[in-house]
């Protein structure tokens, strides 16, 4: 039973970072045979511009990428009731757990390569 609760999240998670790995590539590659400088109109200038040793230049784009869990928290209440003739004696405790909020992220990196004319001959890229 758990193996079938299982398999369809991971199915959906998997078609899902396909599509968007197919829409990245398909995006990157657009770029390829142009000239630098309209990458640099549409996108702003890179975070990092680095010497490929052969006379161009490798262009590095980041973006760091973050979200925050909302905090929660988590009450127990516990409690015993006696009734006496017209009288209820009762007891209750609570019991309250917090969990704060959590912050994650990573860095998304876009690499051009850029021969000595100025032209996009290579791409890759981490993180969506």
């Amino acid at each position: 039973m758990i193996r079938s609760r299982l398999t369809l999240p991971i199915a959906l998670v998997l078609l899902l970072s396909g599509c968007l790995a197919g829409r990245m590539n398909s995006i990157m590659s657009s770029w390829q045979g142009h000239h630098y400088s309209e990458l640099i109109m549409r996108w702003g200038p890179p975070q990092a511009v680095y010497d490929d040793g052969q006379g161009g230049r490798i262009l590095v784009y980041t973006q760091v990428r973050q979200w925050t869990t909302p905090g929660q928290v988590t009450t127990t209440t516990t409690g015993t009731a006696t009734i006496y003739d017209d009288m209820i004696w009762a007891q209750a405790q609570s019991f309250s757990q917090y969990t704060p909020p959590r912050t994650y992220g990573y860095t998304a990196w876009r690499m051009f390569s850029i021969d000595s004319h100025g032209m996009i001959y290579s791409w890759s890229w981490r993180g969506l």
